[in-house]
């Protein structure tokens, strides 16, 4: 594939004939299109006989002599000067001097002050090499005597056949200039279009590598190297995109090759451009409205610090709208420059710092803290209160870690899953395994652990009879059979499905909200609420009739597969010596793991309770006060701490009004929980 055929000249023409073609057709794109204007202008120097450095005209005399017209004519109309005094020539004994009522009725005439002479401008400007009479074109009329006599001076001049052609020629020239429809605008305008359309092909290009968050440069960009197939996606689409599109094609064959705008910088400049356009566009979007803003950060590869900035705020439609307004690289990790950095963005942006109405980032100290934080000093830079709402979804992911990892036993059950997924991994493995696969277990997320204790439930009896099949193959070299017995040891405990099906009962609780805090949609109430019902369904878990279900499924004969045990034998010398009786290993299995039971539901009600107090704030009482349905329905001193933020002029009697309205009206209260309402009165307190 060579991208350089679409910008070769065709064979056919001459290479005068090219270059003519390319000065005539095909002017170096211009991104912001002032092309047009620099056209036009080069078009109307060469109508109008162009100009030297100097600024005048000059011709050959019908002697063969170089003339030089005065610089202070009128370029696009005749200058008529009018003066209080014009110079005095004399005439046979008497003086004589231009005079400016000559200018009536002779649109056409102007006068030099520098040579003190009469000219003709459209004769000047549209005569060219053809004009004859060179009086008033170059040399200028001085004869003041005679200028006003019939048959001489001026009428002369006007009634010949040369001056009536050029005036017909500038009063239609005048007519395509109030027309739009001058040649040289016809060839801009032509130009221009093809211009942009060349232009908006490479946008096309960009935006869908853009959007698709795909590589646009490859290891050798140019197009010398597409043959080699190492130029990258950008000229490779593009080059397709051409074969696809006749008219471009046509385009790009008349391009000259210096100004195909393929280059690095270029797709880099068309990358920023698209980026301010969006920026504009969400800027535009949020207006006058009160926004939140979300921050976090993650290292690159290069290790560099890089923080996306999102806001939320409510849309004209009352929706709850989410924007990433900016990924920004920082210098320093510590809380000054991160929230420099954030007051920085937004202020390039467009966007007012004193719209915002609160901030959300993680729980880490850095961003949280009460008073070295981003948020403590992002209130103290602004000069107000700014509530800070720890994310809800990182202290699930909290609750998660730190509740089931306060078990040994459950933390030696992952550690497991976590070997039987690098043991499927192998490609000696893989390729025979046809159950279900097992899912990466991430520290950073906990969705993750509950996908492979899914899967390991559901695939038991496949995974189990995998490995067994691999224990007795010899195919298999020997240490990934000795990893497959121990695997499946551990696996056929009694222990390791008991965990495994707690585990799974407890993370599909807590799944829903996990998905759901994740929506745009979603408020801090809603999810406050949300995160209490599961609360609710975790606590219920904690009795015996939960843990005799799960105990009983687990113990079920076809739920598990116990690896035989090699008998074991005992000396008869030590006969006298020992004394052989039965062990009440299942009552102390079942003891252990019903402790282990409800050590993990307190663990997970305990991290619940302590992480989600936001329920005891005054900002989660404020939105709560907005609901119909609660004891504080519109109560003043609960309102009031969101309406300051706000600076609403929202007063008591009210809050007592549409109360006591929706007490007599029990439809007032349902419109007053609508998101309409609640996006008015309680103003943008998302999280």
């Amino acid at each position: 594939m060579d991208i350089r055929k679409w910008f070769q000249v065709p064979s056919s023409v001459t290479t005068q004939g090219a270059e003519g073609k390319t000065n005539a057709e095909t002017n170096v794109l211009d991104f912001d299109m002032r092309s047009e204007h620099a056209n036009s202008s080069h078009a109307n120097s060469e109508v109008h006989g162009g100009g030297n450095a100097t600024g005048k005209d000059s011709s050959l005399d019908n002697s063969g002599h170089l003339q030089q017209v005065p610089n202070d004519l009128g370029i696009e109309k005749p200058n008529q000067v009018a003066l209080h005094q014009y110079p005095v020539r004399l005439f046979q004994g008497k003086n004589r001097a231009f005079v400016a009522s000559w200018y009536h009725n002779r649109e056409w005439l102007e006068y030099s002050v520098h040579a003190d002479a009469a000219f003709c401008y459209p004769c000047r400007k549209f005569g060219g090499a053809r004009a004859t009479d060179s009086t008033f074109t170059h040399k200028g009329y001085r004869d003041w005597k005679h200028a006003t006599e019939r048959e001489k001076g001026f009428h002369k001049h006007s009634t010949s056949k040369e001056h009536i052609s050029c005036m017909t020629l500038w009063l239609e020239h005048g007519r395509r200039i109030k027309n739009n429809s001058e040649i040289s605008t016809l060839l801009n305008a032509e130009q221009l279009r093809k211009n942009r359309y060349y232009v908006s092909a490479l946008i096309d290009v960009v935006g869908f590598l853009a959007e698709n968050q795909l590589p646009l440069r490859g290891n050798a960009d140019a197009f010398d190297d597409m043959a080699e197939g190492g130029s990258g996606l950008f000229l490779s689409l593009l080059d397709y995109t051409i074969k696809k599109d006749s008219e471009l094609a046509e385009i790009v064959k008349t391009t000259p090759r210096n100004a195909t705008y393929t280059s690095p910088d270029i797709q880099n400049e068309l990358i920023s451009t698209l980026s301010n356009v969006v920026t504009e566009a969400i800027v535009e979007e949020v207006g006058e409205s009160w926004y939140t803003i979300k921050v976090d950060g993650t290292r690159d590869p290069t290790g560099c610090e890089n923080i996306s900035v999102v806001l939320r705020f409510v849309s004209e439609l009352y929706e709850a709208t989410e924007r990433l307004l900016t990924v920004a690289t920082v210098s320093a990790g510590d809380a000054k420059t991160l929230t420099d950095t954030i007051i920085t963005e937004l202020t390039k942006a467009g966007l007012s710092t004193s719209k915002i109405l609160s901030q959300v980032y993680d729980g880490a100290s850095l961003m949280s803290g009460k008073h070295g934080g981003v948020q403590k000093l992002l209130q103290e830079k602004l000069g107000r209160e700014i509530p800070y709402v720890h994310c809800l979804n990182h202290q699930l992911h909290l609750v998660v870690v730190h509740a089931l990892t306060a078990e040994k036993a459950i933390t030696d059950f992952f550690d497991i899953c976590n070997t039987m997924y690098k043991f499927f991994r192998k490609p000696s493995v893989a390729a025979q395994y046809k159950g279900e696969r097992l899912k990466r277990l991430l520290d950073q997320r906990w969705t993750g652990h509950f996908a492979t204790v899914s899967a390991i439930i559901a695939s038991y009896q496949d995974i189990t009879s995998f490995l067994s099949e691999i224990e007795s193959d010899r195919a298999y070299c020997s240490e990934i059979r000795m990893e497959a017995i121990g695997l499946l040891r551990e696996i056929s405990e009694t222990n390791f499905m008991f965990i495994a099906r707690l585990v799974q009962k407890l993370l599909k609780l807590l799944d829903p909200p996990n998905k759901l805090l994740q929506g745009e949609d979603m408020d801090l109430l809603t999810g406050l609420e949300l995160v209490a019902c599961s609360t609710e369904c975790v606590r219920k878990l904690r009795c015996d009739t939960e843990f005799a279900d799960l105990w009983r499924a687990v113990t079920d004969s076809n739920a598990l597969v116990t690896p035989t045990k090699r008998r074991r034998t005992f000396s008869k010398n030590m006969s006298q010596y020992l004394v052989e009786g039965t062990t009440a290993q299942k009552d102390t299995d079942e003891t252990e793991l019903r402790r282990l039971f409800y050590s993990a539901i307190d663990n997970v009600l305990g991290e619940l309770n302590q992480r989600f107090n936001e329920r005891n704030t005054k900002l989660a009482r404020a939105l709560a006060a907005f609901d119909p349905k609660n004891d504080n329905f519109l109560d003043i001193n609960l309102v009031k701490h969101i309406t300051d933020l706000a600076g609403s002029t929202t007063v008591e009697e009210e809050c007592h009004i549409l109360a006591c309205l929706s007490c007599v009206f029990p439809s007032f209260g349902f419109l007053c929980s609508c998101p309409v309402f609640l996006s008015c009165v309680s103003s943008h307190v998302l999280f």
